[in-house]
């Protein structure tokens, strides 16, 4: 905290003024902004159905789908968006339905965090406009919404959760403690990437103003909501599987990552234990018969061992799992059996062989961090002219057949231009980061500020190791911390502007 304060010399408190609600629906600057984000969205949302009157689908979809229709209580995804499937199914069945909800859960939370901007950071002119834009008038999040995947609903959580931390900032209320607990609980249900929110919340909690007890509390109890899914998690997977994991893609994961090293390293199958020692001779063969170069890996980045059907991971799961019985259920047997192998075969690889790893796939995924596969924005519904099955059954639809009213090229040109972004805005805030802690002799800013912008950092920095170390780099997990960067690359810029005036004014 005492960083915070030296950065901003200001007090922890920032001025008093009018109530949240009250600087939404009596400013008339910001209920302009609110009636355009209402009229832009209803638009945007008419135009984008009639040229998608479909939503788009990939393998995971029907996963999720499965989750429901099968009425499994674990799946290889996490279960809690097949629970926000079901709830919306209670109301209507109807995909269009699905994708609005969807659309608009993820408009009321970007609208609440530039609200929250503008109102904790006093976001102004220009930068103003230029964040609303992005949050609002996005096609790229058109296309999220329209996916029957976690990533819209996902990212409403996030950003949500973001703002609760910012407003702790503000006013150290029990409230917001108790709100990012539970939505990080609920996120970790949608997609385990929210694994690292309390880690987050442990480097961040700390320079709020609440006192010790409570600081406490609120680190802990995100975890009070996780333990309990990972431990119910790995109880339904052992009825299924007979072997008590919590994450059974983890294990895929993890393998897939320690292969991309294979075939620069020497493994002696003698020291390796004795149960690994069948999947070892796979990966053997398979470098010494088909030897992908790292150029062809790289074109499946961060996932090239999982999705290709001969790359040792899934010839050596239909050889030692159970038969397959075509079914999500029979999928969790057929990837759960192997998974505990492939869990201790990557570490065990990754330990013996760390600076391999780092180079031939942390480096990887480096440089694909900042230059993320385009992946959903290259095609829609993976090209294919229907949907799968269990989609077809689960919005009850007499034909499988999609279909769309527009090119490919536009969808290409949205991901080339977000990818483009990403990479620029990357390197605009670590620049901005610079300056502004060279400038901290003459900052201005308040200490929900500077606080905010740790915040920011310390979210940006370790969702950068997560991706890099545990999971594929694609454009579409990247929106959140793009969000967030192009936030206060703006603050910042506006913090920036405000010393230079302050140096020519002052004599």
């Amino acid at each position: 905290m005492n960083l915070i304060r030296l950065l901003s010399h200001q007090p922890l408190t920032t001025l008093n003024r009018e109530s949240f609600v009250a600087f939404i629906f009596r400013n008339p600057s910001n209920r302009k902004y609110l009636l355009a984000a209402l009229l832009v969205t209803i638009v945007q949302f008419v135009v984008f159905k009639l040229l998608y009157p479909f939503p788009d689908f990939i393998s995971d979809s029907s996963n999720y789908v499965d989750t429901n229709l099968e009425n499994l209580r674990v799946n290889i995804w996490p279960v809690g968006y097949p629970f926000f499937l079901k709830l919306v199914h209670i109301i209507s069945p109807s995909h269009v339905w699905l994708v609005a909800v969807q659309y608009l859960i993820l408009q009321v939370a970007l609208l609440y965090l530039f609200y929250t901007a503008l109102y904790l950071l006093d976001l102004r002119g220009w930068n103003k406009r230029l964040f609303f834009i992005f949050l609002i008038v996005n096609p790229a999040l058109l296309y999220l919404a329209n996916c029957v995947l976690s990533d819209a609903l996902f990212c409403a959580l996030s950003v949500t959760i973001f703002a609760q931390y910012m407003w702790m900032f503000r006013s150290p209320k029990l409230k917001y403690l108790l709100i990012q607990g539970i939505l990080i609980g609920i996120a970790f249900t949608v997609r385990y990437t929210a694994i690292y929110y309390p880690l987050v919340a442990l480097l961040v909690i700390p320079i709020t103003a609440y006192k010790l007890p409570f600081k406490l509390f609120g680190i802990i109890l995100p975890w009070l909501f996780i333990f309990p899914f990972i431990l119910y998690t790995k109880q339904e997977t052992k009825k299924i599987t007979g072997h008590a994991e919590f994450s059974i893609f983890g294990g895929w994961q993890i393998a897939n990552n320690a292969l991309y090293m294979y075939g620069h390293i020497q493994v002696d199958s003698t020291q390796l234990p004795e149960d690994l020692r069948p999947l070892d001779r796979y990966a053997k063969l398979y470098f010494r018969k088909i030897a992908p170069t790292d150029e062809q890996m790289a074109e499946l980045p961060g996932t090239f061992f999982i999705k290709m059907p001969n790359a040792i991971l899934k010839p050596y799961s239909f050889a030692y799992g159970p038969k397959f019985e075509g079914t999500s259920r029979g999928l969790i047997k057929l990837w759960g059996s192997v998974s505990p192998s492939y869990n201790k075969y990557g570490w065990y690889l990754i330990k013996k062989y760390p600076f391999s790893f780092m180079r031939y796939y942390m480096w990887l995924n480096t440089k694909t961090y900042f230059n993320p596969h385009l992946e959903k924005y290259t095609n829609y519904n993976l090209g294919q002219k229907d949907m799968w099955r269990s989609p077809q059954k689960w919005f009850q639809l007499e034909s499988a057949a999609v279909h769309k009213r527009i090119p490919t090229w536009p969808m290409l040109i949205i991901g080339y231009f977000y990818r483009l972004l990403w990479t620029g805005l990357n390197f605009y805030f670590l620049v901005s980061l610079f300056f502004l802690y060279k400038a901290r002799r003459h900052n201005s800013g308040t200490y929900v500020s500077f606080a905010s912008v740790w915040l920011a950092t310390v979210f940006v920095v370790i969702n950068f190791g997560f991706s890099v170390f545990a999971t594929p780099v694609v454009l579409r997990y990247q929106f959140i911390p793009m969000i967030i960067m192009l936030l206060f690359s703006l603050h910042i810029s506006e913090l920036q502007g405000d010393v230079k005036k302050k140096e020519v004014l002052t004599p």
